[in-house]
């Protein structure tokens, strides 16, 4: 019999290399012509390879507020100040064109910015999300977080030494361009470490508790699709690996939205937040041992999980 299950993921996906360029006509569709733009990106990668340049000149730069101090991990003030600069700026839609950490920051201000108070009184708990914010269109320029089709975001608070989620399904994005031109750039070490968080996320997804038909369906694929591209995607960064890494992050993410990472993520932060691993590596680590931890568990599912990783179980 079948397990009776929830789904949602609103988020609409425009996938396909090249599509950045749809971005003007995806904001006049959201919010209309002319609208103001508040746009979140990192320090320095978009502009030094000229997509910043490209992407404000399709928009029109005096549209558009640019909020470019994005760092990896940020931590409360980083999003503090996105904050402040988007409700000084009246922008009417809010974009994010980065990896995991951009587009997070994107995700909390597009919806606090239609709410009273603080950032930090969300991440205290003091206040509560309640409702959607301004329309969010993310492009991810990593294949990793898949936080582009998801309705959390975290914040890393180095002071205090933990990391803190905020989640509300009006945290997904409206939109999200993934166009695997932007990962190119990627030098093989961010696309190893991102793969890897996407990667295990389909693990977690696969064994959790939550988990159902549509995510179980696509974890495998995921799994298949990263056992068969990344390593080509780190080593060679041709244009196909990259493209099949950049779907199966995104496949990734919209499992994961449904059947949520667990333990080696649990494991995973303490790791970056104490020694200052990487993310994607800090996650990989626990997976082996913690599939073997799992396996009795899932023992039902394992043929098929042998199989998407091609191996003989």
């Amino acid at each position: 019999m079948l397990p009776q299950f929830n789904w949602l993921n609103p988020t609409k996906v425009i996938f396909g290399p090249g599509r950045l360029a749809e971005l003007p006509t995806t904001i006049e569709q959201a919010v209309g012509a002319d609208s103001r733009v508040f746009l979140v990106t990192g320090r320095s990668n978009l502009r030094e390879s000229g997509v910043l340049q490209q992407v404000l000149d399709s928009i029109g730069s005096s549209r558009v507020t640019l909020f470019d101090q994005i760092t990896p991990f940020p931590g409360p003030k980083v999003v503090e100040d996105a904050l402040d600069d988007c409700r000084e700026s009246s922008s009417q839609v809010v974009v994010a064109i980065g990896g995991g950490s951009a587009i997070d920051v994107g995700k909390i201000v597009s919806v606090l910015v239609a709410h009273e108070g603080t950032c930090q009184e969300y991440l205290t708990g003091e206040r509560k999300i309640s409702h959607h914010g301004l329309p969010f269109i993310a492009a991810p320029t990593t294949s990793g977080s898949s936080s582009e089709v998801t309705s959390g975001a975290a914040v890393w608070d180095w002071e205090a030494k933990r990391s803190i989620n905020l989640i509300h399904p009006g945290m997904f994005p409206d939109v999200a361009i993934v166009d695997p031109d932007l990962a190119m750039s990627m030098p093989k070490e961010l696309a190893a470490m991102t793969g890897m968080d996407a990667f295990t996320s389909a693990f977690e997804s696969y064994w959790s508790i939550e988990a159902e038909p549509v995510s179980d369906a696509l974890d495998l694929q995921v799994i298949r699709l990263m056992s068969t591209h990344l390593e080509s995607s780190c080593n060679k960064g041709d244009s196909d690996s990259r493209s099949w890494c950049s779907l199966a992050s995104t496949m990734s993410g919209v499992a994961y939205s449904n059947s949520h990472p667990n333990v080696c993520h649990a494991i995973g932060s303490p790791l970056t937040l104490y020694w200052e691993v990487a993310h994607g590596q800090a996650v990989g680590i626990t997976l082996p041992t913690m599939l073997r931890w799992t396996a009795p568990a899932i023992s039902s599912k394992l043929p098929a999980l042998w199989d998407a990783l091609g191996v003989n179980g």
